[in-house]
């Protein structure tokens, strides 16, 4: 039988990882704050930028660009963008369900990759180490990497999976086509 000394040991321990444990929740509800506020800032305008473009391109008639017209291939592309770390739910699971077959997979986090690569979809890049400090020019190299694949005719279309945020509960898979633009 533990005496009382023990007894109040594991008090004291309970109570201070209990601290421990408030002051975890604290920091990540601040930081879960933060996300939110950056995802809800940036969806009007992107939203707005993909609906103007797709009306300019409707109105302007006929324009000749490579990125406008088909180039003959029958390959599909997809940027997917994961995370990196598991214990996310459907996080990473609905965005793997929405890609079909015979596409190559350029990558944006660890468990994506791994999803696609035990499914035995053909990585065409991976740029996992971006996920946690993403740049504008990490952006730019990946859309280089695309686009020259597509200009080259080893890709027909370029599409872009990712897990739009509705709020702080509900995440949905989001899949656009990017190229060729219709």
């Amino acid at each position: 039988m533990a005496s009382m000394r023990d007894i109040k040991r594991r008090k004291e321990s309970i109570q201070s990882t209990q601290q421990i444990t408030k002051a975890m929740k604290l920091v990540s509800t601040v930081k879960l704050q933060k996300a939110r506020t950056r995802a809800e800032s940036a969806k009007p305008y992107f939203q707005k930028m993909y609906d103007t473009v797709q009306s300019i391109l409707s109105k302007s008639g006929n324009i000749e660009h490579p990125y406008l017209t088909f180039n003959g291939s029958e390959k599909k592309a997809v940027i997917v963008v994961t995370s990196n770390r598991g214990l996310a739910g459907g996080y990473n699971n609905n965005i793997v369900k929405l890609v079909a077959d015979s596409v190559e997979i350029y990558g944006i986090g660890k468990k994506g990759i791994e999803s696609f690569e035990r499914r035995g979809y053909y990585i065409a890049s991976d740029d996992s180490d971006i996920i946690n400090e993403p740049l504008f020019s990490d952006a730019v190299e990946i859309g280089r990497k695309v686009l020259d694949a597509y200009v080259a005719g080893e890709i027909g279309e370029i599409y872009l999976a990712y897990t739009g945020f509705k709020n702080t509960v509900v995440h949905t898979p989001e899949f656009i086509k990017l190229l060729p633009v219709e």
